[in-house]
């Protein structure tokens, strides 16, 4: 029973990250097809993270538009990630995205809330995520019907009477 409930944890666990990763794969190639509106960058700040390891750079940009009058307010670039960790990347991001700066924001049609400034590139860590959650699914899978087949095979072999002799 124990075995069983880790394989299903591990299915949904596989499933949930390809699905994230597979999210973020399809809106970073469909958001080329999107249409657009005009947004001004209304925040560009290079975030500094600290962990025990290292010191990482975040661009932070936040940019409103407007759609069919209504007002939005988002702070994705491209659905690849922006996350470098190096300074230099950062600081060329929040430059060319300048506060101010006006630029073509691509909208979800069926969720204005969602957009970004960037399209196409989906990024490495979108597929890596897609395809560890793939293979984790995968495995989990077929961990399970192997114990489902396991248990098949020992139920079928008590009921079946032994010849006599």
């Amino acid at each position: 029973m124990m075995k069983a409930m880790m394989a299903g944890l591990m299915l949904l666990f596989g499933a949930m990250l390809a699905f994230g990763g597979g999210r973020m794969l399809y809106r970073a190639h469909a958001s080329q097809r999107w249409p657009t509106t005009e947004g001004t960058v209304v925040s560009s700040t290079v975030e500094t993270m600290h962990s025990r390891r290292n010191t990482r750079f975040h661009p932070e940009v936040r940019y409103t538009y407007a759609v069919s009058g209504h007002p939005y307010t988002a702070d994705t670039i491209s659905f690849g990630g922006n996350d470098t960790g190096a300074l230099s990347e950062a600081q060329r991001l929040t430059h060319k995205y300048a506060t101010g700066t006006k630029l073509p924001v691509h909208f979800e049609p069926d969720d204005p809330a969602v957009a970004c400034v960037e399209c196409g590139n989906a990024g490495v860590a979108s597929y890596a995520v897609t395809l560890g959650g793939l293979a984790i699914a995968g495995i989990a899978g077929a961990g399970m019907m192997d114990m489902l087949r396991s248990e098949f095979r020992a139920r079928r072999h008590v009921q079946k009477p032994k010849a006599a002799r």
